[in-house]
């Protein structure tokens, strides 16, 4: 039994209905998924989660237009303080980076290289900006937006309303609608990508995962394992998957350069062991040491929720058909993950939020199995 025959039951004479044909339920059942994604999408919209790092991205918004450091702190500044749920800067107002930053427009500048480079998600912003919106007004509607195409992405791979309106649930998803910051608009893309490359669509897959790099260049692991592995089985050309992978690096070496990077060692001493106030006068690179230090701290793995979805991967890939796509995906999955961490040590689940998704999608595309495999054995 094939993993299309588990996840798409009872399609039989319903081939003319779109709902159906995209999403395996009847046009009802979708009417009644979309509302749910979308009183979800409009509940994250309105209670945005109050990071610092808000204020940051309106600068590198702003930044596209103006060169004043005044000016754009100005537009920032402001930008802040009228969303709901201000972020309440007293609580860190006694850390020296914090109050550095919010008060000095120099060292608000250079903060701003650490958020240009994720150049794609700002030229979208600016875009939304000039068309009439405020600046995290834009981001917050984005974010909103990219739960609701998740939603739906999850729906047309699963063809499961109820199981799918429960993984977006799950407290490492609900708050993607939430974040005003790349990681939405990438699990997105990523999420696209991947649900292209399962229905054997590998040219939109390689478009899509080489456009994600321009939203975070280290996606760029994603792609470079992704397309090797496409060449090895032969679902794409070698100059074709060359082609995609050097475009993948092209990106990579555009963006930052047009967003005044400062480099991973700096980014990895800014992130894990000290800010740095002034990145572009006087930027220090991170030790060996340093670099040791922060990967100690991936020890907390196993307090995460990444833990939970790695055992829920597991689990579901045991069980999964052998014809599923997820087969491959989720072993990929883990590579990237691991190769990510190597590179950047950080367990937020923001940055894992399209892998997590993929353990979910495989727990509900096995939630049949074990009762056809159960018939089948009883005809047996």
């Amino acid at each position: 039994m094939t993993s299309d025959t588990i996840s798409r039951p009872s399609t039989a004479g319903n081939s003319s209905s779109p709902a159906r044909s995209w999403f395996g339920c009847s046009a009802p059942a979708l009417l009644l998924y979309v509302i749910f994604c979308l009183a979800l999408a409009v509940a994250d919209y309105l209670r945005p989660l109050p990071t610092f790092d808000r204020y940051l991205y309106a600068g590198a918004v702003a930044s596209l237009r103006y060169s004043d450091p005044a000016t754009i702190q100005r537009i920032a500044r402001t930008e802040f303080d009228a969303q709901p749920d201000p972020f309440q800067f007293e609580n860190v107002s006694a850390e020296p980076y914090f109050t550095d930053v919010y008060n000095n427009p120099d060292h608000f500048m250079q903060q701003l290289g650490f958020y240009r480079v994720k150049l794609g998600y700002v030229a979208t912003g600016y875009a939304l900006w000039r068309a009439g919106l405020p600046i995290l007004t834009g981001l917050r509607l984005l974010s909103a937006c990219c739960l609701l195409i998740t939603g739906l992405a999850v729906l047309a791979w699963t063809h499961e309303t109820v199981l799918s309106a429960l993984l977006l649930l799950a407290p490492s998803v609900l708050t993607m609608g939430r974040m005003v910051t790349v990681d939405p608009l990438s699990t997105t893309i990523v999420l696209l990508a991947l649900l292209a490359f399962a229905k054997n669509k590998d040219l939109l897959a390689a478009e899509l995962l080489t456009a994600s790099v321009l939203l975070r260049f280290d996606n760029a692991i994603l792609v470079l394992i992704l397309l090797a592995w496409m060449i090895w089985k032969k679902r794409l050309s070698l100059s074709l998957g060359a082609l995609f992978g050097a475009l993948s690096a092209g990106c990579v070496v555009l963006t930052n350069h047009f967003s005044s990077y400062y480099g991973w060692r700096v980014l990895m001493q800014h992130s894990f062991i000290k800010p740095e106030m002034e990145p572009v006068k006087h930027p220090i690179p991170i030790s060996f040491a340093g670099y040791l230090h922060a990967i100690a701290a991936l020890r907390v793995i196993p307090y995460t929720y990444m833990t939970i979805w790695l055992l829920v991967a597991a689990a579901a890939w045991r069980k999964l058909p052998p014809k599923s796509a997820l087969r491959t995906l989720l072993p990929l999955a883990g590579l990237c993950t691991l190769a990510r961490l190597a590179i950047y040590p950080n367990v937020e689940d923001r940055y894992f939020l399209w892998a997590y998704l993929l353990a979910g999608i495989a727990l509900i595309q096995v939630a049949h199995a074990p009762s056809s495999t159960t018939e089948k054995d009883a005809l047996c």
